[in-house]
């Protein structure tokens, strides 16, 4: 089995929901009226990376972390709860939108703030477990934890989730997430997990990886 750097798939998935804030950001900062179907689709999908990411956190993730050290995720979880909020209050507003829409000043400064807002979410998660979590599992109940988070809503990670977050990582960012999969998949869905990835690999990447059995 691969020996995978278990949690790396929190922070890989951080930097692909950043990819996917600055393209929303820049839809926003170029809003008109021809732009919004794209923009709509833009959100939803960013939502939806963030919902799972969010339930994946605070029903797998949380519970095991609290055991080990009590009372270091509630405040992140309250942040989660902030960001439903928030979410309930955009999805009006991109619903409500149309090409006639004659301003867009309003949504545009509600999801600007708002983008600013995750950004420092991601950041503080980052600052209060990074540091932690090295020292709180050790490797075997890392994989065990990892393989968890994984298995919580499996059919919305494989095929929506997965496939979204590698498409915007880049290079060695792909090649670690690959081998935290291949250490750490729930029994059995290793194979199913590299066919949705290999669409979005360059040939020479599909090449190094067999060479380096990651694929496998």
């Amino acid at each position: 089995m691969s020996k995978c750097q278990p949690f790396s798939i929190m922070r890989l998935t951080h930097e692909a929901i950043r990819a996917g804030l600055n393209d929303l950001e820049k839809q926003a900062n170029h809003l008109s009226s021809a732009s919004v179907p794209q923009f709509k689709k833009t959100f939803n999908e960013v939502k939806r990376i963030i919902e799972l990411h969010a339930h994946q956190e605070d029903n797998a993730f949380y519970p095991p972390l609290e055991k080990k050290r009590p009372n270091l995720t509630h405040a992140l979880s309250e942040e989660h709860e902030a960001e439903h909020q928030a979410f309930d209050q955009l999805t009006h507003q991109i619903e409500a939108l149309s090409d006639n829409t004659p301003d867009l000043s309003a949504i545009q400064t509600s999801m600007l703030a708002w983008i600013a807002q995750h950004r420092d979410h991601l950041v503080h998660e980052e600052d209060v477990l990074m540091k932690v979590l090295p020292k709180a599992f050790n490797y075997v109940e890392s994989v065990a934890v990892v393989r968890s988070i994984l298995e919580y809503d499996l059919d919305e990670f494989e095929h929506f989730h997965l496939g979204w977050v590698f498409a915007r990582l880049k290079g060695p960012q792909r090649k670690m997430y690959l081998g935290m999969l291949k250490g750490c998949s729930p029994q059995g869905k290793f194979p199913d997990f590299v066919t949705k990835v290999r669409p979005y690999l360059l040939a020479d990447e599909v090449r190094e990886y067999e060479q380096e059995e990651l694929l496998a």
